[in-house]
């Protein structure tokens, strides 16, 4: 199946803001299900340790959807740039990321 220029542009142009919505409603779910994770274990009789693997777990979910993310602004960043040599968008002013808007240097990772 074939498409045309406009017609893919038009699709993309629907398609990526959803995609970047759902990385940030994922990363919301996941810190009310960390906030009642802590609250649950703050109930009398609970030890303070209670359910720390699975607090870390979600941690490391939670730091791999702040990595998509930063992916995805790439995409929109790499995306940008093909639009603009086929001609086939003009950027509205802040609709996309600006460039270099995530930090290229590595991040200090706690152990």
């Amino acid at each position: 199946m074939s498409m045309t220029i406009a017609a893919a542009t038009a699709r993309i142009a629907r398609q990526l803001p959803e995609a970047e919505l759902s990385l940030d409603s994922a990363l919301l779910a996941s810190a009310r299900l960390m906030e009642s994770m802590l609250l649950a274990r703050q109930a009398d009789g609970v030890q303070v340790f209670t359910g720390q693997t699975a607090l870390m777990r979600l941690a490391k979910a939670q730091r791999t959807l702040i990595e998509s993310q930063n992916d995805m602004i790439r995409v929109h960043e790499e995306l940008r740039g093909i639009g603009r040599e086929v001609k086939a968008i003009t950027d509205d002013e802040g609709s996309c990321p600006e460039k270099g808007a995530i930090s290229s240097e590595p991040v200090l990772r706690a152990a």
